[in-house]
């Protein structure tokens, strides 16, 4: 099995901490290149792109790919980035996990998205558990 899965990221653009560089904050590719999302009326920065689903569901948890995908399997993530704009690299960045996402998530998921809400996140995350929700989209 190998599907799409529309992914919804929701995030304020200040980073949670700062050096005081300034900044462009975005979903950062496995190339490195930043993707802006778009601003929303409540402050918030959406970001929407689909991941490509793969697995069995009687043989283990499902896999994910596609280009924001960074991780093992098992450990699979993307990054939400602050990158600095004088070209030093990145201020911060969180790790958003992949692992929370169930088969009947995705199976819920199916003509619509996964969203995730991670106003007040911390950098880092990558052991920290995700919620994730259906929405409409």
């Amino acid at each position: 099995m190998a599907d799409a899965l529309r992914i919804r990221l929701l995030r304020e653009p200040e980073p949670p901490r700062s050096d005081g560089s300034p900044v462009r904050f975005g979903l950062q590719d496995r190339k490195g290149v930043m993707h802006d999302g778009l601003p929303r009326a409540d402050g918030l920065r959406q970001f929407d792109f689909e991941l490509i689903v793969a697995g069995d569901p009687d043989r283990g948890p499902p896999d994910f790919g596609g280009p924001f995908v960074s991780g093992s399997k098992g450990e699979r993530f993307v990054y939400l980035s602050w990158q600095r704009l004088d070209g030093a690299g990145f201020m911060s960045r969180i790790k958003v996990r992949l692992k929370d996402i169930d088969w009947s998530l995705v199976r819920g998921a199916a003509g619509k998205a996964l969203q995730a809400d991670l106003r007040g996140a911390e950098t880092g995350g990558g052991n920290r558990p995700v919620m994730w929700s259906v929405v409409d989209v």
